[in-house]
């Protein structure tokens, strides 16, 4: 079952949908996405983890950060020697 929803977005947003092929698509995976975010912090509310703005912009920062080229190669090989 569907629902029709009106909605109003910013411009930049708007600009974004008008070039999507399928916006209900687009909007559908956005929301759910949104969605398993909220679903992630209530279960690490649920195990004693305190989610807050802070933490979430502190590993935004950490993980925009590349993985070194040989760190990943140490990673695969480890990955390689177990199978």
């Amino acid at each position: 079952m569907t629902a029709k929803r009106s909605i109003s977005v910013p411009d930049d947003v708007a600009q974004w949908l008008d070039g999507q092929p399928n916006v209900s698509a687009a909007i559908t995976a956005a929301v759910r996405a949104q969605m398993a975010g909220t679903q992630v912090d209530e279960v690490l509310r649920r195990a004693g983890i305190e989610v807050t703005e802070a933490g979430k912009a502190r590993w935004r920062d950490r993980l925009s950060t590349p993985i070194p080229d040989d760190a990943l190669a140490e990673g695969q090989r480890m990955l390689d020697e177990a199978a």
